[in-house]
């Protein structure tokens, strides 16, 4: 076998590793769950860093690799006025679906963010319910 398939094949080990467990590896579990050696490891992890693919966290001395898994977009809705634009996304990432919604306005041509809020879809009739309780009270319809 080539060197640069054998490379390919530890690459491919460790970040499919990482992808299967979202809570992190440190470099001791990956050695014992792929059967690869500290050195290769190591290598293997400092390229994934590099090409975005894991990331690190630093828990004292402890170091915890992490698969970095992208968001997806699954639909959005705006609302426009003036020159300004509320965008209401459905994302979901590693730690679930949630409910984005974001306020930009438009400069030169160019999208500014000015203020954003995060809801897990889950709760997003609870969202609802407090809204419409709010512009139902009485102190806004007395504005």
């Amino acid at each position: 076998m080539k060197a640069s398939e054998k490379e390919k094949i530890a690459h491919n080990k460790i970040l499919s590793s990482l992808k299967g467990n979202p809570k992190g590896f440190t470099i001791t579990e990956l050695v014992r769950t792929t059967k690869l050696s500290r050195k290769t490891i190591e290598k293997h992890l400092q390229v994934l860093t590099l090409e975005n693919e894991i990331y690190l966290k630093k828990f004292g001395v402890t170091q915890v690799y992490y698969p970095n898994h992208r968001i997806h977009h699954f639909d959005f809705e705006k609302l426009n006025y003036n020159n300004r634009t509320i965008w209401f996304d459905i994302l979901e990432n590693e730690y679930g679906r949630y409910l984005l919604i974001q306020k930009k306005k438009k400069v030169d041509d160019e999208w500014e963010h000015e203020h954003s809020i995060t809801i897990p879809l889950e709760h997003t009739k609870e969202f609802l319910k407090l809204l419409n309780k709010i512009l139902s009270s009485g102190r806004i319809k007395s504005l």
